[in-house]
């Protein structure tokens, strides 16, 4: 955090900038979307999360007011509570849902700019006050669609906000003729498309990832409000460090959000004309059950570029609680080869069976991802009875005598297999996502199917 200061003051942001009496806070702040992390399709699991993230704003600038020059500070602390639901149709296709809370506590201070004693305006209310707004966000709806491809893991989501939350009447006409009136809007009155890429691949223990997002306003609401298009990227690097049930992530990102207009007109010297924002940070996310995880992450702004006078972003906060429910029956090996190796965390030799394809399932009862590897494993069997054979470890944690001599040495992680062939021999040994894996062993089944 220390570093991030160093870096906002150097960039010049903390600085008083002269501007237009009354017109400092004619802005729209807004949480910098990103992308979530983004995991396999398994159909029928049902993901609920409620999320929390917290930033605040400011702005310090001398007005050129009618009995002289004033000191304007402002605080801005946006808070949104987030619920959101997905459901998986199948491997490649989930819908998804989110309805936003958002409260919005302002803070309005004039200054003598010369003995910083509190002075009040005769306009002081009119452009902007002490208060706090609260309520709903535009609700959002969604496809996430997802595949594999060479080691990459792509995902897609097309979504549209629905145009629920409050609006407010244009704040610049209402003050120029001195009514009060209120710049911050809650929601935008429209129907606003978004389209979100992200790109994932697995580097050992470590999963790299490139996103972009873009939010399209169309059209002007039904008080000539339209809000400006929001694009964002990054890049997310994430592991566990061998650390049951957590990873950690570090994050680059960048915003930009073109011009706000009322009427068609933009307002530089009092709106939101546009800003670029850059936001460097990280996280950590701990799963204490399979079905369960909580996420924390930090992100503070290391650069900006702003049009006209308006707020300086401070440091997010997010916290989120995430819960899957699989509604789908879980697998049912009955009549198919599986069988245990060994005791939990026992260093137990991996033998394969005569004449089939094997699969060594090395696995812990913390990893997600290896119980959709498990259904994705018995389907498979299901398909090749005659063929496959499956043989599971539960390594229970990183300090098992299992772990130590079959992950730790090639710095593999989970879900993790090594495959023999119907002679013993190993075919392959890899640590990837459930998908990726069951389609590397499928292949080799067909080819075989086929001599």
């Amino acid at each position: 955090m220390a570093i991030g200061a160093a870096l906002l003051v150097n960039a010049g942001l903390g600085d008083p900038a002269p501007a237009h009496a009354g017109r400092a806070t004619c802005n729209n702040p807004g949480l910098p979307a990103g992308a979530s992390g983004s995991g396999d399709l398994l159909p029928g699991r049902l993901t609920l999360g409620v999320g929390f993230a917290l930033l605040p704003l400011s702005s310090s600038e001398i007005l050129d007011a009618q009995g002289g020059a004033i000191q304007y500070d402002s605080s801005f602390v946006v808070a949104e509570t987030r619920l959101s639901a997905g459901y998986a149709l199948t491997p490649w296709l989930s819908l998804e849902s989110s309805l936003p809370f958002r409260v919005i506590d302002v803070g309005v201070t004039y200054r003598d700019p010369a003995s910083g004693q509190i002075v009040v305006p005769a306009d002081a209310g009119i452009h902007a006050r002490d208060e706090t707004l609260r309520g709903l966000g535009d609700p959002s709806l969604g496809v996430h669609v997802a595949d594999e491809r060479a080691g990459l893991r792509l995902h897609a989501r097309a979504g549209v906000t629905l145009p629920l939350g409050g609006t407010e009447e244009n704040p610049f006409v209402l003050g120029m003729i001195g009514q009060e009136h209120q710049h911050l809007q809650l929601g935008t009155g429209t129907f606003i498309p978004s389209l979100a890429l992200e790109v994932q691949r697995a580097a050992g223990p470590v999963t790299i990832s490139g996103w972009a997002l873009t939010y399209q306003s169309l059209y002007d609401n039904g008080l000539g409000y339209r809000a400006g298009d929001r694009y964002s990227a990054g890049v997310n690097a994430s592991s566990s460090l061998g650390r049951r049930a957590w990873s950690f992530n570090l994050a680059a990102e960048v915003h930009t959000e073109t011009a706000e207009t009322w009427d068609g007109i933009t307002y530089p010297d009092e709106g939101n004309a546009g800003r670029t924002d850059v936001m460097l940070g990280g996280g950590a996310a701990w799963r204490p059950l399979s079905s369960l995880a909580v996420v924390v992450d930090l992100k503070l702004p290391v650069y900006a570029h702003v049009v006209g006078p308006q707020l300086d972003y401070g440091p997010v906060l997010g916290l989120s609680v995430v819960v899957t429910r699989d509604l789908k029956r879980r697998p049912s090996w009955r009549g198919l080869d599986r069988a245990e190796l060994g005791a939990r965390g026992s260093a137990a030799p991996l033998t394969p069976a005569p004449d089939r394809v094997t699969v060594i399932d090395l696995w812990a009862d913390w990893c997600a991802p290896c119980r959709e590897l498990d259904q994705r494993l018995e389907a498979l069997a299901r398909r090749f009875p005659d063929r496959l054979a499956v043989r599971t470890l539960d390594v229970v944690d990183t300090d098992s005598e299992a772990w130590a001599r079959y992950l730790e040495p090639g710095g593999f992680a989970l879900p993790h297999v090594k495959v023999f062939g119907p002679d013993g021999v190993l075919l392959f040994e890899r640590s990837a996502p459930p998908a990726e894996l069951v389609r590397a062993i499928e292949a080799i089944l067909v080819r075989r199917a086929d001599r």
